[in-house]
């Protein structure tokens, strides 16, 4: 039963029988009753299409769909050889059209015959015609089914009326053909015998043809210049491009009259794949657009015929008519393809040099929107952010990096990268850093600082780098120095995730490259300065711990952040005891010598994310990172209380100062940033009441 049902679905669904066939049968039937004997015609065929369906010779049906036809078509018109008069006009038409040249160039009808298992193509799919005997005058053809599709009287008599045509392409009268032995009626295959007249024996007649296969040229020329007319009018038309290049691939598929075809071509190397096609599954049309893209025409099989999409800007794709297995086409059809693929790769020139106009466009207005941006960033945390964040719309790339170099702490910080996901583009900024190498890159470039592109892939490129961005999964990065000729200031990094011929370095790329590289060098020498003016107003110039200004701010920040999370946060109001004798008998120059060490060990206390501050003289403050729990407070605590215990080494002098300490917790003991630090600060003068010892000079 499976068998039956799958020979059934071979026999109603495919592509078997040209348009080229219904266009005449639906032509021969409106001329015998009008538009009245076409539906008429559909209704007895009881077949789900349109007349223009039918009649676009671009289009082919099913072996069922097309007996349906021939028998409702006798039916209508009470013609019994209807299907004899149809394969006739068929003929007729084939030798009106491109494919007759190819047919004439043969030199005779007898030649003609001997290609008919070429030429039958170009009519159906489910037979197989081979001659068997040729001469002047006649030819024996036989007639074999495809397997699955049984022969039928009225394909056999369709058969007939093609046979007939072939002299009349040589001024010749039509053939006589003779049909004895029949498959449709038991034989193992059809024959058909078929005889036609000399030249000589023509000559009363030979005028007659003459003029009418004359005008049946003159009716293909016409047609032949209206689709090129039609197809260069698309390429200067105001469409889009695969609207263009589908309306070019249909008129390639009529011409050449193959059941499947497909147009696959490509923009860019990397662009995206344009696929169309008629005759294929969607899943299966990929897959054969990919098998002529990536192999070598030579390899395919005969019954494809693959030209190329090409011109002298690029190699595009491939234009592919495809026939049954064991099908062949004919050595012309292949020049008349390569005339639609040259006007497909001319659209495709026409469309490439829009879009390369549109991205300098778009490349020169991010530029201009970079400047922008660069231009009101403050400190140079703000500068690589917005450099970062507008560099994939000057370059095609996945990946942008922004990284730092800190000479203070000697290493070169990620202060920003962005990634693109999807459409959009998301920026990140993190604090990734890494010292120099010695003989590294970097510090080669610390050296002699230049703006020389470095280029990195999973071959190429020093492999501290490779190991870098390989490991993120990038195919190809350019690397760009940003640097002023006696300054290395950081690197901007550009990376692909696929594709990396996007990253090709040539003249262009480069160019924006350097483009984007000589705004961020200006911008970051700017972004310097804010930092210095910005870290003077925050920080205590004497030992570089912040100041009152950016604690409070801190605290502030904390607080609230506390309150929303239902977390503590820690404060510790530190002022030195004996502080003021050492500066009496030493001098300030020492006093400011035992705060800078004082500094130095209350950073040595605490952690990454805490903030010490001087709050002005010799009065210390320590606010403890919210996410802390409390015994991590009482440990910080603890160092603290420890850190005064040993003599500070002031030059060739040991110098001691103690400390005392008041601790102020939020939400305890307070509820708000100054109330918190009124608490330790009166805590702090507690704890020097109790301190033994105290003195009233601090």
């Amino acid at each position: 039963m499976a068998l039956v049902s799958h020979a059934s679905e071979r026999l109603t669904h495919g592509n078997h029988f040209s348009r080229s066939m219904t266009a005449v049968l639906l032509a021969r039937i409106d001329a015998h009753g009008g538009a009245a004997a076409v539906r008429e015609l559909l209704e007895h065929a009881a077949i789900d299409r349109s007349p223009e369906h039918l009649r676009d010779t671009g289009n082919w049906i099913s072996y069922d769909e097309a007996v349906a036809l021939w028998r409702a078509g006798a039916r209508v018109t009470h013609h019994p050889q209807f299907a004899r008069a149809v394969g006739e006009d068929a003929a007729r038409r084939l030798n009106g059209s491109p494919v007759a040249a190819l047919l004439r160039s043969l030199g005779s009808p007898e030649n003609v015959y001997r290609e008919v298992a070429r030429g039958s193509t170009k009519f159906s799919t489910v037979s197989v015609l081979e001659p068997l005997d040729l001469g002047p005058g006649f030819a024996e053809i036989a007639a074999v089914a495809v397997d699955g599709f049984p022969r039928d009287a009225d394909h056999c008599a369709w058969t007939c009326g093609l046979l007939t045509q072939a002299p009349v392409l040589f001024g010749i009268a039509p053939a006589v053909v003779e049909h004895e032995e029949c498959a449709a009626f038991g034989a193992p295959r059809c024959i058909y015998r078929v005889r036609w007249g000399d030249r000589e024996a023509a000559a009363s007649t030979a005028g007659t043809e003459q003029v009418a296969a004359l005008r049946l040229q003159l009716e293909a020329m016409q047609e032949r210049l209206q689709s090129m007319f039609a197809t260069a009018a698309d390429l200067i038309a105001a469409d889009e491009i695969d609207g263009v290049l589908a309306r070019i691939a249909d008129r390639a598929a009529v011409e050449v009259r193959a059941p499947r075809y497909l147009l696959a071509v490509r923009l860019g190397p990397a662009g995206k794949l344009h696929c169309h096609h008629k005759g294929f599954a969607e899943g299966e049309a990929s897959a054969i657009a990919q098998t002529i893209l990536e192999q070598h025409p030579a390899s395919l099989p005969e019954s494809w015929l693959s030209v190329p999409v090409r011109s002298h800007r690029q190699d595009y794709g491939r234009l592919l008519a495809m026939s049954d297995e064991g099908r062949r086409f004919f050595s012309q059809e292949r020049e008349l393809l390569e005339v639609y693929a040259r006007y497909a790769a001319s659209a495709l020139d026409s469309a490439t040099a829009l879009l390369e106009a549109k991205e300098r466009y778009s490349e020169s207005s991010a530029l201009l929107e970079l400047a922008r941006a660069l231009a009101v960033a403050g400190t140079s945390g703000e500068v690589a952010a917005r450099l970062a964040d507008a560099v994939p719309a000057v370059v095609d790339c996945d990946r942008a990096g922004v990284y730092l170099w800190y000479p203070a702490r000697g290493e070169l910080v990620r202060r920003a990268r962005t990634r693109r996901e999807g459409s959009g583009v998301s920026l990140e900024q993190d604090e990734w850093s890494r010292a120099p190498v010695p003989g590294g890159p970097i510090e080669r470039l610390l050296g002699a600082p230049n703006s020389d592109p470095i280029f990195v892939d999973a071959d190429t490129g020093d492999p501290l780098l490779r190991e870098e961005f390989v490991g993120i999964g990038a195919v190809a990065t350019i690397l760009v120095p940003i640097a002023t000729p006696g300054s290395f200031l950081g690197l901007l990094s550009v990376s692909v995730m696929d594709h990396p011929g996007r990253l090709e370095p040539t003249p262009d790329l480069l160019d924006r490259l350097s483009g984007v590289a000589a705004q961020a060098t200006t911008a970051l020498q700017n972004g310097q300065l804010v930092d210095q003016i910005t870290h003077q107003a925050l920080h205590d110039e004497l030992t570089g711990l912040a100041n009152r200004l950016q604690f409070m701010d801190e605290l502030s920040n904390a607080v609230a952040r506390a309150r929303v999370r239902s977390e503590l946060v820690t404060l510790f109001y530190i002022d030195l005891d004996g502080f003021k004798p050492v500066n009496d008998a030493f001098g300030h120059d020492i006093g400011d010598e035992l705060l800078i060490a004082v500094a130095e060990r209350l950073r040595a206390c605490t952690r990454t994310g805490d903030v010490v501050a001087r709050l002005g003289g010799d009065e210390f403050a320590v606010l403890i990172d919210a996410h802390t729990r409390p015994e991590h407070a009482d440990a910080v605590a603890k160092r603290l209380a420890s850190a005064f215990m040993l003599p500070f080494a002031i030059g060739e002098r040991e110098v001691e100062v103690r400390a005392s300490i008041g601790e102020a917790v939020f939400p305890n003991d307070a509820n708000s940033a100054p109330g918190l630090l009124r608490f330790a600060d009166t805590a702090m003068f507690g704890a020097k009441r109790r301190s033994p010892g105290r003195k009233d000079e601090r």
